[in-house]
């Protein structure tokens, strides 16, 4: 096991007092890292204190800015000798490389929380393998040395032998940026909108992993002083309508959506793990574990104390369409009297409406209501897509034959 740097331990020792706006005392942080009382006091009066590190007017000291610098900045700053603040010429590209990572990573999570861009699916794939074959060359760098980032004709190696350099062959995490390798280059068509709901999966775990690679490497988070936080993703969605997109791209990637989806389901069975995908599930349990459930009901003296963190809301202004209006609604915006209440329970049936209560199409208390969103919903469908209510009207035929 490698013995950590005391030098990094001082300074995540002021990063946390940072982060929690805590005044510290020399003494506080001796016993958080070690050090000797005079040689903290010495790296602060001489390398720190007015710049990073600030007397407060209570007493004590506080830090600024040491939260939003690297381990590795830190460490020059730190250096006793004027010869060592040379940085080498592998520590200089070694830094541009992860500066270059860091600003593919950013972009990719910008392009895709603009959901204005019709292809920012596409985008995200592309620069988060940048990001990510960038950051791992600046691994590989640091670890072995110039000549492994290179073949022997100069050329710079590919990703795919990063990866083997980098990860053990079962690594969720290596599985995950190979999946999106796959999706850039063998089946580019396959980043459609339509799949957002399983693809977005993907990428959330992928931006985590890099997250955290990126902060047990550097010593601080990608972004700085920011949360990155979760995508703007919508990953629980219904499952792409293989017939929709059959009409809209044609029989070859209708074929390769539905392999993908299939092959991606297998994988998440065999590898299980959120540096893979992330899961979309989750599980109310009665148990005496908590941590076994991810939300918690209490009851008795003993219980949470509860937080009512959802105002009621009028069914009759959010879900105003009872069944029979809902269709009459539909009919009035298609200028066609098409909808008749089989049809519009077909629909309901094989897009499971009525399985999602309480949503932002469909509500149910007493009886079945629908919101403006499920007419726009179902009547856009119905114009931009043929077959649609065919497909309804089909599988809906199909389950009352084999009752």
């Amino acid at each position: 096991m490698v013995k950590k740097d005391k030098r990094i331990l001082l300074l995540n020792f002021f990063r946390e007092q940072e982060v929690k706006s805590r005044i510290f005392t020399f003494q506080e942080a001796v016993n958080a890292t070690g050090y000797k009382y005079n040689s903290v006091s010495k790296y602060v009066s001489e390398k720190l204190k007015g710049k990073y590190i600030h007397r407060s007017a209570e007493g004590g000291w506080f830090s600024v800015g040491l939260s939003g610098i690297s381990n590795d900045d830190f460490l020059q700053l730190m250096s006793q000798s004027t010869s060592a603040s040379q940085l080498s010429q592998n520590k200089k590209m070694f830094q541009k490389l992860i500066k270059r990572s860091l600003d593919a990573f950013i972009l990719a999570l910008e392009i895709y929380n603009r959901p204005s861009l019709n292809n920012r699916v596409e985008a995200f794939v592309i620069m988060m393998i940048n990001s990510w074959e960038l950051f791992l060359k600046a691994e590989i760098l640091d670890t072995y040395g110039e000549k492994k980032i290179y073949y022997e004709d100069g050329k710079s190696i590919t990703i795919t032998d990063t990866l083997s350099l980098c990860f053990q062959d079962t690594d969720p995490v290596k599985l995950n940026i190979k999946e999106l390798i796959k999706l850039r280059d063998k089946a580019i068509h396959l980043l459609l909108p339509e799949l957002q709901s399983h693809l977005s999966r993907l990428f959330q775990a992928t931006v985590l992993n890099y997250q955290d690679r990126y902060h047990n490497r550097i010593g601080i988070s990608p972004l700085a002083g920011q949360s990155v936080g979760m995508l703007s993703l919508v990953i629980d969605g219904p499952e792409p309508e293989i017939g929709i997109i059959k009409e809209s791209y044609g029989d070859t990637t209708a074929s390769q959506v539905y392999n993908f989806i299939k092959e991606f389901k297998d994988s998440l069975k065999i590898i299980d793990s959120e540096r893979y995908s992330i899961p979309i599930d989750y599980k109310l349990v009665l148990t005496k574990k908590p941590f076994d459930a991810d939300l918690t009901l209490s009851v008795g003296n003993s219980g949470q104390q509860a937080i009512i963190i959802r105002e009621a809301k009028n069914l009759h202004t959010t879900h105003p369409y009872t069944t029979k209006l809902a269709i009459k609604k539909i009919n009035e915006s298609l200028g066609t009297p098409l909808i008749n209440t089989y049809s519009f329970q077909a629909i309901c049936y094989k897009h499971k409406i009525k399985q999602n209560n309480n949503s932002q199409l469909h509500n149910y208390t007493d009886k079945h209501r629908y919101s403006d969103e499920f007419i726009i919903w179902v009547v856009k469908n119905i114009k931009e897509h043929n077959e649609w209510l065919e497909y309804s009207l089909n599988a809906y035929k199909s389950k009352k034959n084999s009752i």
